[in-house]
């Protein structure tokens, strides 16, 4: 009885105790927000202003590291392995869900993680070096239809977002290229700026400064609406593929068994920080689109999530390379 008396008072203390812990977090500790992509990618610079907006409401330094490599699965795996105590959270965009669709992977993107919000959406752009003799979409489809499998075109590696954009435009147009994965999506556009690949498929915040400073043609956007940072680059769909739509969520993710008010708190921060003018114009200025789901949505969102692009994978056709 005594024993029984005991383990009611101490779940009882644990439950009283849960709030007073999330009502201190952070606590003056630091908070890392893990980047699974290289610098200068959507995710990166979103997780960056969203740091910068949390420092202004707690005592604690809010730091972004990045963690890349294997399409994200590194940096990923990283966070997964963390403890859960909120103090560590992954930066990441739809490759969440694709990696394990075409690998192995050593988590699994829905069971293993607390969504703490979704904060933005980021659509693609394929492009070119401005000296290619390719000046519109249909230029490459023919391209590669008189030279199938020659027509390169670099992505952000297995599974990634870049990945499925573009198996699922080879599927809808009938033709074969050369896909060459790539380890950090920034590599991807210099190297097509520099002519070594064919064609890039490529976020819209990492090829933005290298269509205006002259050294890429955009020549089309896989989102289903045109982007307010190149009205006047057409969607895919508009080039003759009606129903063509692959665009990138950015999301914000904790651990698994990371305490529920400490998530709760996290998400009212994030989505907080997301709703900023200073996040409004950063999204505006690296052609994204403010894009705020709290934590609860998120993770009801998430098993629809990943079926979504594994319908999208099997339309596509894609698979490990």
């Amino acid at each position: 009885m005594q024993r029984r008396t005991f383990i009611t008072l101490a779940l009882a203390a644990l439950a009283a105790a849960a709030p007073a812990f999330a009502a201190d977090f952070p606590d003056g500790k630091p908070v890392r927000i893990v980047v699974a992509t290289g610098v200068g990618s959507g995710s990166d610079l979103t997780a960056r202003q969203i740091a910068a907006e949390l420092l202004k409401d707690w005592n604690s330094p809010v730091v972004v590291e990045n963690k890349t490599g294997a399409g994200g699965v590194i940096g990923t795996d990283f966070v997964a392995k963390s403890a859960p105590d909120g103090h560590t959270l992954l930066a990441t965009y739809a490759q969440h869900y694709t990696n394990q669709l075409v690998q192995k992977t050593p988590y699994d993107a829905v069971t293993d993680f607390e969504p703490i919000a979704r904060i933005a959406n980021s659509a693609l752009v394929i492009s070119v070096a401005v000296n290619s003799p390719y000046r519109t979409l249909k230029d490459v489809i023919e391209a590669a239809k008189a030279k199938p499998g020659v027509i390169s075109y670099g992505s952000s590696g297995n599974g990634t977002t870049s990945h499925m954009a573009a198996a699922l435009l080879t599927s809808m147009a009938g033709i074969q290229l050369n896909h060459v994965p790539y380890k950090a999506p920034g590599q991807v556009a210099v190297d097509a700026a520099a002519g070594q690949l064919d064609i890039s498929f490529n976020g819209m915040s990492t090829v933005l400064p290298l269509i205006k400073g002259g050294r890429l043609r955009a020549l089309a956007v896989t989102t289903a609406q045109r982007s307010q940072s190149l009205p006047d680059v057409p969607t895919v769909a508009e080039t003759g593929y009606p129903g063509y739509e692959a665009a990138s969520p950015i999301w914000i993710f904790a651990p698994r068994g990371t305490p529920q008010p400490v998530v709760n708190k996290l998400s009212g921060a994030v989505t907080k920080a997301a709703r900023s003018p200073a996040f409004k114009e950063l999204c505006m200025n690296q052609g994204l689109e403010v894009d705020v789901q709290d934590a609860a949505t998120a993770k009801a969102a998430g098993p629809g999530e990943l079926e979504k692009w594994r319908r999208l994978m099997s339309v596509a056709g894609a698979k490990v390379e």
